[in-house]
């Protein structure tokens, strides 16, 4: 006899995107054979995505998670504690966090992207203090980081590359090895002023891409490079109505910022990094669940239904 049971379809949206993840990314349910098995990969990783939507602390996020629907959602045995959760942020390194950010990013049909850096803060500084040494005319001893980003312009608006440094570095010094990424082809490149080396659209070649940048202003003091500089400024001519794009880059600092309240919490150098991997990963998941439109423009609301055929003798 066989028997057939559908399972339950997915709930909303996000959960939709983080059951495909799962899936594409390889990962076991369990990394042990033997012991503890309360809570599987897919449940830690849906819990982070969204612990990082909640902008609270690990506590806070824990305490309302008892009244939301993604127990059930996620099949909970029950709440993780806070050290539990703690752990499992320290689980996952930077190898599979670029993985996750990887498998939920569109690289298909790139035709304009953006590049460009800002600075992220650290909220875990005293008000206190940095408001005494104000006072008494001290430098503030603020940590500084640096995220440099390639934006795709077109379409879903996702980060395709990232690079985050603990220390201030110029944009011209990682954007050489952004350009350098082999996932980005046949495009089109734009920056601002901040990346006026002329190796930059050498280095765009290499991968079939257009650099396309605003010569920098010598004011009469740069005599050298004459031809490169003519190429660089015809070439910033005839795209000088596709570089208007180039301020969605701005759009997505801002929608980091603001929309996912990015303030770095940790204070170890590496649990900062993959706090930033955090958050672009789940930058990218919304922009999934956002820009989720078919050919004729329309939200998808088609969701699979999955079958197990089961035999029983």
């Amino acid at each position: 006899m066989i028997q057939q049971i559908t399972l339950s379809k997915p709930n909303n949206t996000l959960e939709k995107h983080l059951i495909n993840l799962f899936h594409s990314s390889g990962l076991p349910l369990h990394f042990n054979h033997t012991g503890y098995k309360d809570f599987n990969n897919y449940q830690r990783i849906s819990l982070i995505v969204l612990f990082r939507r909640s902008k609270k602390s690990i506590r806070d996020f824990l305490k309302e998670l008892e009244e939301s629907k993604w127990i059930s959602w996620l099949h909970l045995k029950r709440i993780p504690s806070k050290s539990a959760f703690h752990n499992w942020l320290m689980m996952f390194g930077m190898n599979i966090i670029r993985k996750l950010i990887r498998k939920i990013t569109d690289y298909n049909n790139l035709k304009i992207t953006a590049l460009d850096g800002t600075g992220v803060p650290s909220n875990f500084q005293s008000r206190y203090y940095e408001k005494r040494r104000k006072d008494f005319k001290l430098k503030n001893k603020r940590p500084y980081h640096k995220l440099d980003v390639i934006v795709n312009t077109f379409g879903k608006k996702q980060i395709l590359e990232y690079y985050f440094l603990l220390k201030n570095r110029s944009d011209s010094f990682i954007g050489k090895k952004l350009v350098k990424k082999k996932r980005i082809k046949r495009c089109k490149m734009l920056a601002d002023k901040g990346y006026p080396d002329y190796v930059f659209a050498d280095l765009a070649k290499a991968n079939q891409n257009n650099f396309i940048s605003p010569p920098k202003d010598y004011k009469g003091k740069c005599r050298h490079n004459n031809f490169k500089r003519t190429r660089k400024k015809a070439n910033f001519e005839s795209n000088k109505s596709i570089y208007r794009r180039r301020p969605i880059v701005e759009c997505v600092f801002s929608s980091i910022k603001r929309v996912q309240d990015l303030k770095l919490r940790s204070r170890l150098p590496f649990m900062k990094k993959r706090e930033m991997g955090w958050h672009i990963l789940y930058y990218n998941f919304r922009m999934n669940v956002k820009f989720e439109v078919d050919d004729s423009g329309l939200v998808q609301k088609k969701v699979e239904t999955f079958f197990i055929l089961i035999l029983i003798c």
